[in-house]
């Protein structure tokens, strides 16, 4: 299958497997990424809400990445909301449809700012006295030491993230405000 025809086609399955519908000004958007990607120019894109854009662009990457095995491609977003929907929805079902076109599977990752991951040192250095003197459970049954309750429990979580070799992502903590965050993250 050439290159063209396997971008589209891994547009088009990856659409079919959410349900969704091809848009023309998506196809364009597509044609013009592999375009950027074989030819190595640059590209900007501009295009409104419900044009389709992240499978627009995913598509075309997978196609180069699955003849390109040594290359990559960063997708850099403005939003966490952004970067979820991409991690948790979109490059997903894109990566099964290039799988399904192409029969290679595309590793991805993601990373986010240093911020949204608990740091061990933070939560070793900082929580030493005041976790050996409570647990979790006993400082919340007190309103007043909410905050510390939340710390602790966040401590605690990251210890546990580190023993079942988890990423410590605030997105998967427990329950917390930004000051317990604070707290067992990396600051800025």
């Amino acid at each position: 299958m050439t290159e063209p025809s396997c971008s589209s086609e891994i547009l088009r399955t990856a659409i079919e497997s959410i349900g969704g519908e091809q848009r023309a000004g998506q196809q364009q958007m597509a044609n013009a990424v592999f375009d950027t990607f074989t030819g190595h120019g640059q590209l900007l894109v501009q295009a409104g809400t419900g044009t389709g854009k992240s499978l627009g662009y995913l598509a075309p990457a997978l196609a180069y990445l699955s003849e390109s095995s040594k290359s990559r491609v960063v997708i850099a977003t403005a939003t966490l909301a952004l970067q979820g929907q991409l991690a948790n929805k979109d490059i997903p079902s894109a990566v099964a449809a290039c799988a399904r076109v192409t029969g290679k599977t595309i590793a991805s990752a993601v990373l986010k700012g240093r911020s949204n991951y608990a740091c061990l040192q933070r939560v070793r250095e900082a929580g030493s006295d005041q976790a050996s003197l409570f647990g979790a459970e006993d400082l919340a049954v007190d309103s007043s030491s909410e905050l510390g309750a939340a710390v602790v429990g966040l401590r605690e979580w990251a210890e546990e993230q580190l023993l079942e070799k988890g990423l410590a992502d605030r997105d998967d903590a427990p329950s917390h405000v930004g000051a317990a965050w604070a707290q067992v993250s990396m600051s800025a």
